[in-house]
């Protein structure tokens, strides 16, 4: 490492702008996560008893990946060499970086298995298969089949983890002129060798994938079938689709946070590009995936849509009472 040498760097580039952009991000989404947990408890409806608490184990988990991020860990990370150090409460506990980057991983998966439990869920009560009765014995290990796997996922992560003193001194290597506090900052490397993580992060995706889109194929076939055979009224089907479709948006649209950094983080090591302003950004970026996903569900879902509404919004015989009030201050 070059430590004399003249850094170009800029705000977007330092660890001020991160840790700012964080809190500031902390801020505005606690309210809006609150205001959700509020809803699913207190305003859905018994048409959706049945899912409530699947959507609030969904809703919490995309909270505990919110708070690991912008809370915990607040992750300074050199994209080239899988390393970082962290900027949030776990700085202040002098815990080393290795325990808030682990759990900002596998808090990650539990959204992904919280969306698989929807989706299960509305198989398992709408669908009328023959076959239906097998899966019912397998529902007991359903989930814990992959909380399990997941945390074993995650755990081989650390069998991955270098000799520090050895990795330190190989990770400003290739990389340009840099901040002096960059260079003393207390790095963690967690890996060198990055084959298990893209080898386990695209076998989970793509397994989640394919069980999204089993549900959802057999949801979809169940129904038209239903439907044609008069044994689903079209009122109960388009209240089914319309759940599926907000359940859909809810879960895919803010993945689309994630997308980006991904893909910018697998180039960035497989060609080792440095650009620490865009890491730092995308951070953020990521970081947002809770407030998209809270708003989503509360505009999507129309229980808590109307109150949304009932909550913020004056309703007509409001007014005239106001105008009363008014007119008679003024007499």
């Amino acid at each position: 490492m070059n430590v004399s040498c003249v850094p170009n760097f800029n705000y977007f580039d330092t660890s001020e702008f991160l840790t700012v952009a964080m809190h500031s991000i902390t801020v505005i989404v606690t309210p809006i996560h609150l205001l959700g947990l509020y809803c699913i408890l207190f305003k859905t409806p018994d048409q959706m008893e049945g899912v409530k608490w699947y959507l609030l184990n969904m809703h919490i988990s995309v909270m505990v990946f919110d708070y690991s991020v912008t809370v915990l860990s607040i992750p300074f990370v050199l994209a080239t060499k899988l390393a970082g150090f962290s900027l949030g409460i776990s700085k202040y506990l002098n815990l080393p970086f290795i325990i808030p980057a682990i759990t900002t991983i596998y808090s990650f998966g539990l959204i992904s298995i919280a969306i698989v439990a929807i989706f299960e869920n509305q198989f398992r009560v709408n669908c009328s298969f023959s076959w239906m009765t097998k899966w019912g014995h397998m529902k007991p290990l359903f989930l814990p089949f992959h909380y399990i796997v997941h945390a074993c996922m995650v755990a081989g992560v650390l069998f991955f983890v270098p000799n520090q003193e050895a990795a330190i001194k190989n990770l400003f290597k290739n990389l340009p002129c840099l901040p002096h506090e960059i260079y003393e900052a207390p790095f963690f490397v967690l890996a060198e060798n990055v084959n298990y993580h893209l080898i386990t992060a695209f076998l989970a995706i793509a397994f989640v994938t394919f069980e999204i889109l089993f549900f959802l194929i057999c949801l979809i076939f169940n129904c038209l079938k239903q439907l044609k055979e008069h044994k689903m009224s079209r009122r109960t089907f388009r209240l089914q689709k319309q759940f599926l479709i907000a359940i859909i948006v809810q879960s895919g649209v803010p993945l689309i946070f994630f997308i980006l950094p991904l893909f910018y983080f697998i180039f960035a090591f497989l060609k080792q590009y440095y650009n620490q302003g865009v890491i730092n950004c995308l951070i953020v970026n990521a970081s947002l995936h809770g407030l998209v996903s809270t708003l989503a569900m509360l505009s999507l879902h129309k229980p808590y849509r109307q109150a949304m509404k009932d909550m913020f919004a004056r309703s007509p015989q409001q007014r005239p009472e106001v105008s009363k009030i008014s007119k008679a201050v003024l007499l």
